[in-house]
């Protein structure tokens, strides 16, 4: 073979072409084809593993990459060894052991990078692959949003095309017609796919439930407040639910989304209050006669806790299929269990609600203690209020008046609040977020003996205009305040409205809201067509949230049922199962027994170039041969195409007439040409 002059490894950067001639150049092009499908495929794990692991398998993998530029040899068997022992003591260090699902996924990446180096014979082709395919499943434990299924997809075309590549014989195919089979296999295992998907038995657990790992990594809401807690979610633009109203939406600056009732206070963190027996008095609702309620549908993504949030004041139990849920004595929607999956219930509320109205000094005890030996200044401001006012609702109003007029700042960075975090606060840093305004307020409250309470949850939401739906993100995290007042019971109180209004009005993404802080919003909030495909994507996520990841049991059982099937019985369903396989797999059968010519690919292409030349009005005859063709559209082409298409009709006959020179190459050769062809 004619040696070229380019250094060894540079045609290897042509690895898509399939044009290079050579034994090891085919391998070479074949090895680098199997690496970008195996890029791929562990692109999806990237964002849940260690950054050592992450770098870890990149070094690996640029290891492997330079050999096969290189040629050089893959290492020996010691080295590997070590590079196994070191990987395997890696994974203990940082996870204690070698079982769960994080070790594991980190453990089974970096043997995939070990593995490249002994990857010599087809066998150790195909267990790479398959390593591959369990490495996507393994994707599925931490997220299952469009965009992760999306990488699946790519990365099976990617793999299923490299295992392709090794069933060729000596005869390379081209990157196009690898392709091209792959997508055949697809279409053909999409029937399969979809009757196994809506009749397989639905599980009612998650993919993944080992106890260690059933809520790792979850962030949202906590049933605990700290200064500084809820502030660092005003960073993460992730969706904590999404909501679907049955009529007209209410006002964002009134969607106050009630989570967690916080209670119990040691002079640091809030916490749920404790009942020690029974709750003295079960408060009550009161409806005014005029009014309507809120009915919506609200799509809960998991959090590993049992909150359900539920826009205030929730007036009914919150349901959904399979979900068993209540309301506290605060009116907090709780589930029996907690939510580890995406979580589907509707519920209906009243803004206009009175609650607890029948309140007793006796049942409002736990909202009126303050720890001992905390808060000395609030105690003495509170005192002097006291004896200067003592209507409960005008000192409120007097607590929301000094927020908002001496000088309180609103800010995601506060300063650091040491000893007793509310004297200096109120005395002394005046800068918070909304929980160290919400926390202040209520022991400012109790200061003053006046019930209160402190309400976690979200506040305000963004509609998104495609899906008809408004989507609330952790964002949107918020604090407030509730006191009990005489007359009135429970009333909502955001000391956060007296200093940022912005913040209630305009949501979270305010940049008046957030104007000190400005740098920590996303670059590209204030761009009208960037937000227009964020929230186009997220209609497509959520879509794919509710047609593909909500098909659960209970919505299996009613398409079942709708078809006449009771997927209570597994005999049933099975037979179900089978017969519609069945049906599918004869259908792709009959559809691969139809016998088929194969086509001459010069035949092909040269019908291409007859095709090009009839578009001037000439179209061959039957009986006309290439040569006498060619002669007679000469006239219609000017010198350059005129001296292209002799020079493909001559080797169109050397091809037909030379059984010797028809090769790969030169057949590739000729198919270039005509494509090149463009006749003006």
């Amino acid at each position: 073979m004619k040696s070229i002059s380019l250094p060894d490894w540079l045609p290897s950067l042509r690895a898509l072409s399939g044009t290079l001639g050579g034994e090891w150049e085919r391998e070479r092009r074949d090895t680098l084809f199997l690496m970008a499908a195996i890029g791929l495929a562990v692109l999806p794990s990237f964002a849940h593993l260690p950054l050592w692991c992450s770098a870890g398998f990149c070094v690996l993998f640029l290891w492997r990459l330079g050999l096969v530029f290189s040629g050089n040899p893959l290492p020996g068997g010691g080295i590997r060894l070590v590079t196994a022992t070191a990987c395997t003591v890696g994974v203990i260090a940082q996870y204690d052991t070698l079982f769960g699902r994080d070790s594991g996924v980190s453990l089974l990446v970096l043997f995939l990078g070990l593995k490249l180096m002994e990857m010599r014979a087809r066998r150790d082709v195909y267990v790479v692959i398959f390593l591959c395919f369990f490495l996507l499943l393994t994707g599925f434990f931490q997220s299952q949003s469009l965009l992760v299924a999306g990488l699946t997809v790519l990365a099976i075309t990617a793999l299923i095309a490299a295992l392709l590549t090794v069933q060729f014989g000596a005869r390379e195919a081209s990157v196009r017609r690898r392709l091209g089979y792959t997508a055949v296999l697809l279409l053909q295992a999409l029937p399969l796919a979809a009757a196994l998907f809506l009749l397989f038995p639905r599980l009612s657990t998650p993919l993944w439930g080992l106890p260690d790992d059933a809520h790792a990594g979850r962030t949202g809401m906590s049933d605990t407040m700290t200064p500084g807690q809820i502030s660092k979610l005003a960073r993460d633009e992730t969706v904590a639910f999404r909501v679907q109203f049955d009529g007209d939406a209410p006002a964002p600056s009134q969607m106050y989304w009630r989570g967690p009732t916080l209670g119990d206070y040691d002079g640091q963190t809030w916490r749920p209050v404790r009942y020690e027996l029974t709750r003295p008095t079960a408060p009550r609702i009161d409806l005014p006669a005029t009014g309507n309620a809120l009915h919506y549908l609200l799509t809960l993504e998991p959090h590993g806790r049992r909150w359900l949030f539920a826009l205030d004041v929730p007036v009914e139990v919150p349901a959904g299929q399979g979900l068993s849920t209540s309301l506290s004595p605060e009116f907090d929607a709780l589930s029996l269990n907690p939510l580890v999956a995406r979580t589907r219930y509707r519920a209906a509320a009243r803004t206009d609600a009175a609650i607890g109205l029948n309140e007793t000094r006796l049942s409002l005890q736990n909202w009126i203690q303050l720890p001992p030996g905390h808060h000395r200044r609030t105690l003495e401001l509170a005192a002097r209020w006291r004896q200067e006012e003592p209507d409960n609702l005008r000192l409120v109003k007097r607590a929301l008046s000094m927020f908002r007029d001496a000088g309180f700042r609103y800010t995601l960075n506060p300063p650091l609040l040491a000893d007793d975090v509310v004297d200096r606060f109120l005395f002394e840093t005046r800068a918070g977020f909304c929980e160290h305004f919400a926390g202040a307020f209520v022991v400012l409250m109790r200061a003053l003996d006046i019930p209160a309470r402190v309400v976690t949850g979200y506040q305000g939401a963004e509609v998104n205009p495609e899906g008809g739906y408004w989507i609330v993100r952790q964002a949107d995290a918020h604090a407030w305040a509730e006191v009990w007042l005489a007359d009135r019971g429970w009333v909502r109180i955001d000391p956060t409205s007296a200093v940022a209004p912005q913040r209630i009005e305009q949501g979270a993404r305010s940049v008046e809201a957030l104007r000190d802080d400005a740098g920590l919003l996303p670059a590209f909030a204030d761009f009208a067509l960037a937000r227009q495909w964020r929230l186009s994507f997220d209609a497509m996520a959520n879509s794919w949230n509710q047609w593909v990841l909500n098909y659960d049991r209970n919505r299996q059982r009613s398409f079942l049922s709708s078809l006449g099937l009771d997927a209570a019985d597994p005999r049933e369903l099975l037979g179900a199962l089978g017969i519609v396989l069945g049906l599918v797999i004869g259908a792709i059968a009959l559809s691969t027994l139809r016998p088929r010519r194969a086509r001459d690919p010069v035949e092909a292409s040269y019908e291409h170039f007859c095709e090009r030349l009839a578009q001037l009005g000439t179209p061959r005859q039957r009986d006309e041969t290439a040569v006498r063709f060619v002669r007679r559209v000469d006239r219609l082409l000017d010198g350059d195409d005129a001296r292209q298409a002799r020079e493909i009709v001559a080797v169109y006959n050397r091809l037909r007439y030379d059984p010797g020179s028809s090769t790969p190459d030169r057949v590739r050769q000729f198919q270039r040409l005509v494509k090149q062809f463009r006749p003006s």
